[in-house]
């Protein structure tokens, strides 16, 4: 299962796909609506459900706009590899799903896909405010989107005991969060790297707790170890971060 040809061919064509981003990135448009046309279709043969698209286009997205922000040609050509390994275990992950949609190993490879996801976003989104004069309620507009698409596909993903009203309203909750965060972040002097690393760890946070409430897991205990690794976690990239001038 794990060398599934189906799932090693379509990784092999969102290989070919970054590199024409990589390669040519000005012609990367329709390639890439093209390779999100044969997700869509290739999602559903391989796990049953157009659902388990959403987090590998999301994916390509978000790798595809953050790699021109990549300034050494060997990081850009790692991230590449670690972004077609990503893809390769949320494909991996759907189609495990598909066949027992209680697979914890299928949900935990899609978990860390998602969070993949949620930073090349938040990173990159960030980088091109910072480089372009574009208004910051954009920025805070594509984080709430982001953040909404993804935390409603992990509460289906990991079957949280929640009506379709209630992933509805949670999910918005998380938009807000990450939102919020990035506003805070514009006053802050800090790179679209640093920037992107304490959105997700904030909205890491909010997950846990959320997830961990309606699996019956939240505890006193539970609560005050989220807290601290968001405290004791953003705390340390800060202190290492680089700071920039405030112009």
């Amino acid at each position: 299962m794990l060398w599934e040809f189906s799932i090693i061919f379509l990784t092999l064509v969102y290989l070919g796909v970054l590199w024409i981003a990589y390669s040519h990135p000005e012609n990367f448009l329709w390639p890439g609506a093209i390779f999100l046309l044969i997700l869509l279709v290739s999602v559903k043969a391989i796990s049953r459900k157009y659902f388990h698209s959403v987090i590998p286009a999301f994916l390509a997205a978000g790798t595809a706009l953050l790699l021109p922000l990549i300034d050494s040609l060997a990081e850009k050509k790692a991230f590449i590899v670690l972004s077609v390994g990503i893809f390769y275990l949320a494909i991996l992950g759907a189609y495990r799903l598909g066949k027992y949609e209680k697979d914890l190993t299928a949900k935990a490879m899609l978990n860390l896909a998602a969070l993949s996801v949620l930073f090349c976003w938040f990173a990159s989104a960030y980088g091109w405010y910072l480089n372009i004069a574009i208004p910051v309620w954009m920025i805070m507009t594509i984080f709430a989107v982001v953040s909404f698409s993804i935390s409603y596909a992990l509460f289906v993903i990991n079957q949280l005991k929640m009506n379709q009203h209630q992933r509805f309203l949670y999910a918005i909750f998380m938009a807000y969060l990450s939102a919020g965060s990035i506003w805070i972040q514009n006053f802050w002097p800090f790179g679209y790297l640093t920037t992107g690393v304490i959105t997700l760890i904030i909205f890491y946070s909010g997950w846990e707790i959320i997830k961990n409430y309606f699996l019956e897991k939240l505890t006193l205990r539970r609560l005050t170890t989220t807290i601290i690794f968001l405290a004791g976690a953003a705390t340390l990239v800060l202190l290492s971060a680089r700071w920039y001038p405030m112009t």
